[in-house]
């Protein structure tokens, strides 16, 4: 110990991402209106009628650009549209809560130009052969059809031919809180690809759905894809999109390290706080699909998460500004749905960044000057910029697809011991 009884810590140095593998699309108004128009959709399917845009609540990339695009277009078709959230509990599992959520993407009515319904009441549509009880929002229900807007994306808590995409947005997103337990009830015996699969069909079989638009993201999470499919090539689409999607998966560049320091958790970042593909905790990894890593230190909650801290179990130790800002109510609203208790734990909680950056490395056996394998990234969602202690940034050399930046940052702490300094841009 030195430094005034503090580990001393390395310097740390700026990794950034190179580029994209795949990427984005220029025109993104463009091609979301060339994909729903080179579907041919009926006209009496269209003119006149009001269509439900369901829209979820993970943070996509331009969000709220794409779903005034499609309202655009359908009002341009002569249809009514109208937005719903498809975001099964989230949001507190109130329809104000739900609401809130899609502001904070700016999908408002002035945003999007037209009229958002939030409602948690649904309509039951039957069972499936294995027993699976399928829900749709009343207000989808209601309307004459429904557009299905998603990113497709590998899952935090599965993994297989689908994962999440339009076919959960059916089964959990458009269910609302009693399609997401029920998803999660069965998926506890015959898994989440089954019963997704099984439920979405149930409610494509109705009729109701007039199409599905997926969108897929690159590692610096722009829209690199956009595709368009009737209800009867939605699954085909997404079974598609999938490897696609999982091959532009943004990941930490080293396979092994002592500490991950992460500036928020919220479930505007992942369904799971923090990915659970990216961090390594919490679900099922193929043979080198993410880091081990020892000890996690989160230090904040989103103000989009509105204290909803699911996720929070994953970590080792947390900040207290962090512990201050949760609401068990929510967090346990959300955990009870997906029933995985684990991700409401609450870990350890300190009360400046020194302290719990000491506690941790001090846990690790005080690794020396030379010996610090730290990561320190502003959240699981943006990982272009990542800060890292000297020890790897002298690997990194060897490492395709990044580089690093000249400056070399030490960490700075003002007087109550939290960290000053600030290598990310900015959300």
């Amino acid at each position: 110990m030195a430094n005034n009884g503090h580990i001393p810590i390395e310097h740390f140095r700026i990794l950034e991402r190179v580029g994209a593998s795949m990427p984005e699309v220029a025109d993104l108004s463009g091609k979301i209106r060339q994909s729903l128009t080179g579907l041919g959709l009926p006209r009496e399917r269209l003119l006149g009628r009001r269509i439900a845009v369901a829209t979820g609540s993970r943070g996509i990339a331009n969000l709220k650009a794409i779903v005034r695009t499609v309202c655009e277009w359908l009002k341009e078709q002569g249809a009514r549209p109208f937005v719903i959230p498809a975001m099964g509990s989230h949001g507190g599992a109130t329809a104000e809560g739900q609401l809130a959520v899609l502001a904070d993407y700016g999908v408002t009515p002035e945003g999007v130009g037209v009229e958002i319904k939030s409602d948690m009441a649904t309509v039951g549509l039957g069972q499936t052969p294995e027993g699976f009880q399928a829900f749709i929002d009343r207000n989808a229900w209601e309307a004459d059809a429904v557009v299905v807007l998603n990113r497709v994306k590998p899952h935090t808590d599965f993994s297989g031919n689908i994962e999440s995409g339009l076919l959960k947005m059916i089964a959990v997103g458009m269910g609302k809180r009693e399609g997401a337990r029920e998803t999660h009830r069965w998926s506890r015996k015959f898994g989440f690809e089954r019963v997704i699969r099984a439920l979405s069909s149930v409610t494509l079989a109705k009729g109701k759905i007039l199409c599905g638009l997926a969108v897929v993201e690159n590692e610096t999470h722009q829209i690199a894809d956009v595709q368009a499919a009737p209800p009867e090539g939605i699954v085909a689409m997404e079974e598609a999109m999938l490897p696609v999607a999982r091959r532009l998966v943004p990941r930490l560049p080293f396979s092994k390290f002592q500490l991950l320091i992460v500036n928020e958790i919220g479930k505007n970042i992942s369904g799971t706080g923090m990915d659970t593909k990216i961090i390594g905790r919490g679900v099922e990894l193929q043979p080198g699909e993410a880091p081990e890593i020892g000890l996690i230190y989160v230090r904040d909650l989103t103000p989009e998460s509105a204290g909803n801290a699911v996720g929070v179990g994953l970590a080792d130790v947390m900040h207290e500004r962090l512990y201050r800002k949760i609401d068990l109510q929510k967090t346990y609203v959300n955990v009870q749905t997906s029933l995985n208790p684990q991700m409401a734990r609450l870990p350890m909680y300190l009360a400046s960044d020194r302290s719990a950056l000491d506690f941790s490395l001090a846990t690790l056996g005080s690794p020396g000057m030379g010996e610090q394998r730290i990561i320190w990234i502003h959240n699981t969602l943006g990982l272009n910029r990542i800060a890292v202690t000297a020890t790897l940034a002298l690997e990194s050399a060897a490492i395709r697809g990044w580089r690093l930046a000249p400056e070399d940052c030490s960490l700075q702490f003002d007087y109550e011991g939290n960290l000053s300094s600030s290598f990310f841009s900015s959300r």
